[in-house]
């Protein structure tokens, strides 16, 4: 129902103007719609709670948040560590003894390994053969002069001078490998006009000779082992080894299929001219020093004696 504003009167929604005093009504709410609005304007306003939170400061939550995060991530690097480094080392060792595979199938055949490879296979095979002579000398001297006194006393002087004569061969083995190896990369850089790492070379010349370090593996046991028949055996083989090493030098200087700017003869005479240098010049060093030591030796046992 619609109030006329002027008049009072009540009528229909559908009445335009009012039937007693004849006003415009069309504009006027309806009955219901005023006391809808009446009612929302009595009904009282119930204020909201409001809770507060205390506020942190963003910059030190991101650093605790950080710290929660790095926090385990350091302590799991330092127990990753040790396992990282065991990881490291038995990959190291797969990987050079795959190394040593391919180099038994295929000698000359270029592979790809770590810098030390080459001259540490080089090393470990100076040092098996001087250690096995050095175990062998003594076991010997022990068999000869037996437990007592004087054979006690022998056997420290045979010790001493095996360690000092040894040492000094051992000096003679890794200069006559380190010249051969020089004069093989001066000669290939001589032949082909280029040549790569010094180290790569080294990896090249051992990877070609690795049946040598067969050799020197059987030549230790025999040395080790020290009768009479192993020792027949395990010198012979050490020698073979030497050969081996130098036949590689050779192989590698002489064997690339790259395109030469020197004939390779030369870079072969080369090699071999100061091989033969070397030896002459290293063994007449050697072996004054060693004839000196002799005599020391011998003059100092006759002054024991008398």
């Amino acid at each position: 129902m619609k109030t006329c504003p002027n008049c009072g009167s009540k009528m229909s929604p559908d009445v335009n103007f009012c039937t007693n005093c004849g006003a415009d009504i069309r504009n006027t709410p309806l009955d219901s719609e005023i006391q809808a609005q009446q009612t929302q304007a009595t009904m009282p306003v119930q204020p909201q709670a409001q809770v507060t939170q205390p506020t942190v400061p963003v910059t030190q939550t991101r650093r605790s948040q950080a710290t929660q995060m790095t926090q385990p991530t350091v302590a799991q690097q330092t127990m990753s560590q040790p396992q990282t480094q065991q990881s490291n080392i038995s990959e190291n060792a797969a990987n050079m003894w795959q190394w040593f595979v391919n180099s038994w199938k295929h000698p000359f055949e270029t592979q790809t390994a770590e810098r030390w490879y080459g001259w540490v296979t080089l090393l470990v095979e100076n040092v098996l053969l001087i250690l096995g002579l050095y175990i062998c000398v003594n076991k010997y001297a022990q068999n000869q002069f037996g437990n007592s006194d004087m054979g006690e006393a022998a056997q420290n002087v045979v010790s001493n001078f095996s360690t000092s004569l040894l040492f000094e061969l051992f000096l003679y083995l890794v200069l006559i490998a380190a010249a051969m190896i020089a004069a093989g990369y001066y000669a290939h850089k001589f032949v082909y006009g280029q040549t790569e790492n010094i180290f790569d070379f080294i990896n090249r010349i051992v990877s070609c000779s690795n049946l040598s370090a067969i050799l020197y593996v059987v030549s230790f046991v025999c040395l080790i082992i020290g009768s009479e028949d192993m020792l027949k055996l395990g010198l012979p083989l050490a020698g073979i080894a030497m050969v081996i090493f130098s036949l590689s030098v050779y192989a590698v200087v002489t064997g690339d299929s790259a395109p030469t700017v020197q004939d390779k003869f030369y870079g072969l005479l080369i090699v071999v001219v100061i091989q033969f240098l070397v030896m002459f010049i290293l063994s007449k060093i050697f072996g004054d020093a060693v004839y000196g030591q002799v005599q020391d030796l011998i003059h100092g046992s006759f002054n024991g004696m008398f």
